[in-house]
């Protein structure tokens, strides 16, 4: 029942990327802002725009518009509406081009010949695992171009490869790897000798079981607590007792088994052969995967474990919607790719892993990393940035996020703000930190190379989650990341993140905390406008004298100013006495100027009043169907309110007699209370 329900929850999870990314309710306010706006954003009387990506998350309904030139899409560019209740834009971003020029949009040459070409220059010899090209028009070199965009992936060439094409002349404009790697290609290779043991059987279709792993958590040094030296070096891929003393023993929630094959496939993850070397899809005959370092199936292995969990704490942990845009919303990956090469790569829905150096599939550190990349890949509707490093950053975040969890380093030692703790940190790179003390903007050629320069973002929200907590850093990591786009820095990422979590109603504090980090680190912050949230409806019990004092809803609303300087008032006041009843609470937050937020305040009768009182009135048929017959001995100022299960009145009656008949006939099936407003008397009726 457990594996069923996962996969409807899968289900649904994709169908809200997939069925529903180009509706919304909201559409024609988001197009009434940006026509609104269309003069400050300069938007050209001959560009338009289509609806292309819905996201509804904790912080609110986001709307991602593409910039169209006579109906064919301009490269990378868009406008982010965000809206968090009603139609009320709370945030904006935007990457688009005003420069674009009104050129002819049809192609001279087609797309089938427009992918020779790009295959032709790429001059690559194996198999294609992923290619597709699309008609769009960018700005290169100061000049409107149509061109095709053919992005190739093939067995024998590492990463993904993006050529440009005159869509009017067949010339090719640039040829260019696109794939996201965890450090700079520069990087010393290490050629190894390793064993290809399991065999390469596809398994289709999938039936989920349980399964074990040894696996890393999240590597070997900070499972020891110890340096990188003696038995604890890579050592040529070789394992050692103390080695393999530092693995633990997982389960793992879902792994295929089909036709008596176990896979390393679920819900969230699947295992592929896309690139050189080969070394199969480690299928076997156990459900149990325990290997050691020196067996490829330990790197296979390590990776899905991570990756699936990953996907699992943000998809159901934290109840955020995020996975792959491709492949059905299932992340592929080749744990021993790259030809080879001391690095690994994100790109399209797909991780691949490199062997030289220490296997990056042995570090958590390397794989949640890369996977940090399409998080913001997903996220963002296929509109990740790497401006500034922003998206190097993001992914030493989510690595270091999981790692600082486990609490395997003090806050003294240095390792504690290490990323890439085993297959960095060592003879063959040096690793990254996220206690760099740089601040932003850096300047100069060695300082603002991307991975370099992420480190800044990385650290900032680091010092957050020092503060925050791990559990509301990761929420704000991810929802603010879906309000950026394609050109969004570590400045305007910054003040994404804060504006989620000013959405998501996060307190004062915790928006003061991310305001001081974010300014430490070189952002320089905007203060944060004067805003108050109420809390929900509140329902109340009124005393034995039917009566009920106000008090403070202070700390049950949330004032958000800069430096919570804001003095919170409230009406009704404080120590008001209030008779059963609904109210209209209206909380003002006032620093220099004032805003307000409102909520219902139901007071509904004391139960538990005289027996004498109650037993002088009789209230028939209940439960009743169209009317209630109340009987007793009334004084002339009797008054009677009827109130429904939420406190809400639906019925009063000035006055009645000792004998009072009463239609209900239109009030919904549930339990009502009949409050006699002056013996301070109530009675409950069922009406079915």
């Amino acid at each position: 029942m457990k594996i069923k329900l996962q996969a409807i929850i899968i289900f649904f999870i994709i169908l809200g990327y997939t069925s529903f990314a180009q509706v919304s309710d909201k559409e024609v306010a988001a197009r009434n802002w940006i026509n609104e706006n269309s003069k400050e954003l300069n938007i050209q009387p001959f560009h338009s725009f289509r609806l292309t990506f819905v996201r509804k998350g904790l912080a609110g309904e986001t709307l991602r518009f593409q910039q169209m030139l006579n109906e064919v899409p301009v490269y990378d560019s868009e406008i982010v509406v965000n809206f968090v209740k009603g139609n009320e834009v709370a945030y904006s971003s935007n990457n688009y081009d005003a420069t674009i020029s009104n050129i002819d949009t049809h192609p001279s040459i087609s797309e089938a010949a427009a992918v020779l070409i790009s295959n032709s220059a790429l001059n690559f010899k194996g198999a294609i695992i992923h290619q597709e090209s699309k008609l769009c028009v960018l700005n290169k070199e100061q000049k409107t171009v149509l061109v095709y965009r053919v992005v190739t992936n093939a067995f024998d060439m590492s990463g993904s490869w993006e050529v440009m094409i005159d869509a009017k002349t067949g010339l090719v404009l640039s040829k260019t790897d696109v794939a996201v790697y965890h450090h700079k290609k520069e990087k010393k290779n290490k050629n190894k000798t390793k064993k290809l043991v399991l065999n390469n059987k596809v398994t289709s279709p999938n039936s989920f079981v349980t399964g074990t792993a040894m696996v890393y958590n999240p590597d070997p040094l900070s499972q020891a607590h110890v340096a990188y030296s003696g038995n604890y070096v890579d050592n040529n891929d070789a394992t050692n007792t103390d080695l393999d003393a530092t693995r633990t023993l997982v389960t793992l929630p879902e792994i295929d088994f089909t036709a008596g094959v176990y896979k390393l496939k679920s819900s969230y993850v699947e295992v592929k052969d896309l690139e050189a070397p080969s070394k199969g899809l480690f299928t076997q005959s156990s459900p149990d995967f325990l290997f050691d370092r020196e067996n490829d199936a330990f790197e296979a292995a390590n990776a899905f474990y991570n990756l699936d969990k990953s996907l699992r704490y943000i998809n159901t942990t934290l109840g955020i919607p995020c996975v792959p845009l491709t492949n059905s919303g299932v992340l592929f990956f080749d744990p021993s790719g790259a030809n080879g090469a001391d690095n690994s790569y994100y790109t399209g829905g797909t991780l691949v892993f490199g062997e030289g150096g220490v296997d990056d599939a042995e570090d958590a550190d390397v794989i949640l990393h890369e996977m940090g990349h399409g998080i913001h890949d997903w996220i963002t509707g296929g509109h990740a940035s790497s401006t500034t490093g922003l998206g190097e950053g993001n992914g030493d975040y989510w690595a270091v996020s999981h790692s600082r969890s486990l609490n395997q380093w003090t806050s003294t030692e240095p390792a504690y703000n290490w990323v890439f703790s085993w297959d960095g940190h060592n003879e063959w790179w040096n690793g990254r930190v996220t206690n760099y003390t740089r601040t932003y903007p850096q300047t100069g050629a060695t300082n603002t190379e991307i991975h370099t320069y992420g480190q800044i973002w990385a650290t900032a929200l680091m010092k957050i989650y020092d503060v925050i907590g791990k559990t509301k850093t990761d929420k704000v990591f991810l929802e603010g990341l879906a309000l950026t786009n394609s050109s969004s820095n570590q400045k305007t990422a910054a003040v994404a993140l804060r504006q989620a979590a000013i959405n998501m109603n996060y307190p004062c504090a915790d928006i003061q905390t991310m305001t001081d980090k974010f300014n430490a680190a070189g952002y320089a912050m905007a203060a944060v406008a004067l805003k108050i949230n109420c809390p929900l409806d509140q329902t109340v019990e009124a005393d034995l004298n039917n009566s009920y004092n106000v008090p403070d809803f202070s700390s049950l609303s949330n004032a958000i100013s800069a430096n919570c300087a804001a003095v919170v008032t409230q009406t009704p006041a404080i120590g008001s006495v209030l008779s059963p009843g609904t109210y209209p609470v209206t909380m003002t937050a006032t620093l220099g100027t004032a805003v307000n937020c409102g909520f219902n305040l139901v007071v509904t009768p004391n139960l538990a009043v005289a027996q004498n009182v109650k037993e002088r009135i009789v209230i028939y048929p209940n439960p009743t169907k169209n009317q209630i017959t109340i009987k007793g001995e009334f004084d002339s100022t009797e008054s009677i309110t009827i109130f429904n299960i939420l406190g809400q009145k639906v019925i009063e009656k000035a006055s009645i007699s000792n004998e009072e008949k009463i239609d209900v006939s239109k009030l919904s099936n549930g339990v009502y209370t009949i409050y006699f407003n002056t013996s301070k008397s109530s009675y409950k009726f069922i009406k079915e």
